[in-house]
């Protein structure tokens, strides 16, 4: 077992030895320093914050010990909480002395605020106060798959938030991230896993639910960050996705002294290709959809001319991946039957037996849908939803929408295609 420093709860927390860049202590047979990867915020143009990282060396020889295998020597309780209260301090002294007007984020297990043992407030306010910081400039970041069930859990996490501290939600997107931790938590950063930032530099689908959890943490009242950007793709799909800020290799590798230029440089970089690149892709999309969109509103001109279904959506049928129209009233039920694309049919559109269940639309009603509420808004103009999967489970598609006025009724006239 690694010696630790005394963790009694009312051990005063020792005085570092020197404070500033390029301060170590120690711990046990280590030697303990910090390095700090900045945080940037692509909105903000800068480096609005740095992590602290501990990193390690043996006393006795000098030779590096990996951060993994430091944190699993701490395999209790005890020693768990003494090796973060010696990176709190260690990293505390370290950035003692910055008049940035930015944050420090700190890494703490959960088991250290629940634990009695752990570093109480007034200690935690008494070292910052010590170093010349403000509890405003520190985040306290907790890792998501690690959270406690725990009531003296959460009361340490509002006692730090009513300190002044912000908090951060670690690591969410990995394993089994949901958002009930998010609810109870009420974290003022979220930190997405960089397994969400791989999936989605690849593949558009995950890039669309990316920025769909964005959206939702935003509306959860949380400042949202990409952490884990080693690629300008990387760079890229975090604007793409509305995150607030970025940290990673590509933007600064962590070091012992604060952000330098590089960051800048790749910030200004991701920033160049978001202004060419997204308006390149937003009028692909648009040139995209605007035969469809040409095509349903046709056919809105023609029903209430007084053509049949088939025939005012022939055109709409023939663009590529069209499947069928159908015509909702303005309470979202559907008042014909549905017109399809040659080759296609009900009985295919209702093959996939595992969604059995979902085939029988007959008392189905529509109004909450995004292409009924989105054409109820704009009457008389088409709309484009974004891609989702169909509730007979058989393929994703996008629907296009349009309401009008067909003999003094008001009318949705709706058309899918698969992707």
């Amino acid at each position: 077992m690694t010696a630790v420093p005394d963790a009694r709860p009312d051990a005063p927390l020792p005085k570092p030895a020197a404070t500033g860049m390029g301060t170590t202590s120690e711990y046990g047979p280590y030697r303990l320093a910090s390095h700090f990867q900045p945080i940037y915020s692509l909105t903000h143009h800068r480096a609005v914050g740095h992590e602290a990282l501990l990193r390690a060396t043996t006393l006795a020889t000098g030779a590096p010990v990996a951060p993994m295998e430091l944190f699993a020597d701490a395999a209790s309780d005890e020693a768990r909480i003494a090796l973060d209260r010696a990176a709190l301090l260690q990293h505390l002294a370290a950035y003692a002395g910055r008049d940035a007007d930015e944050w420090l984020f700190l890494n703490m297990h959960p088991r250290s605020l629940a634990d009695p043992s752990g570093p109480s407030i007034r200690q935690i306010d008494d070292t910052l106060a010590r170093h010349g910081l403000r509890p405003g400039q520190v985040v306290i970041e907790v890792l998501e798959s690690s959270l406690p069930d725990d009531a003296d859990f959460d009361h340490r996490v509002d006692e730090l938030r009513e300190l002044g501290c912000l908090v951060s939600l670690d690591d969410f997107g990995a394993g089994h991230s949901n958002f009930d931790r998010v609810f109870r938590l009420r974290p003022e950063i979220v930190k997405l896993d960089r397994s969400v930032v791989v999936r989605a530099e690849v593949d558009a689908h995950a890039r669309r639910i990316a920025s769909q959890m964005v959206s939702l943490l935003h509306e959860c009242g949380c400042l949202v960050l990409m952490e884990g950007i080693e690629t300008d793709e990387g760079a890229y799909t975090a604007l793409r996705c509305d995150v607030d800020f970025v940290q990673g290799y590509h933007f600064g590798r962590p070091g012992p002294e604060l952000a330098g230029i590089t960051g800048l440089h790749a910030l200004r970089a991701a920033w160049d290709r978001f202004d060419r690149q997204s308006a390149s892709d937003d009028r692909l999309w648009q040139e995209q959809m605007s035969p469809y969109k040409q095509s349903i509103e046709l056919a809105s001109v023609l029903l209430a001319g007084g053509a049949s279904m088939d025939e005012a959506c022939r055109r709409f049928l023939s663009q590529p991946g069209s499947d069928m129209c159908y015509l909702l009233d303005k309470q979202g039920r559907q008042v014909v039957g549905n017109a399809f694309r040659d080759g296609f049919s009900q009985q295919q559109l209702e093959s996939v037996e595992r969604f059995a269940p979902l085939h029988d639309t007959r008392q189905a009603r529509w109004s909450r849908r995004a292409y009924f509420r989105g054409a109820e808004a704009s009457p008389n103009i088409a709309q484009v939803t974004r891609p989702y999967m169909t509730l007979q489970g058989s393929r994703m598609c996008f629907t296009v929408s349009i309401q009008f006025d067909m003999g003094g009724r008001t009318l949705v006239l709706c058309g899918d295609a698969s992707l």
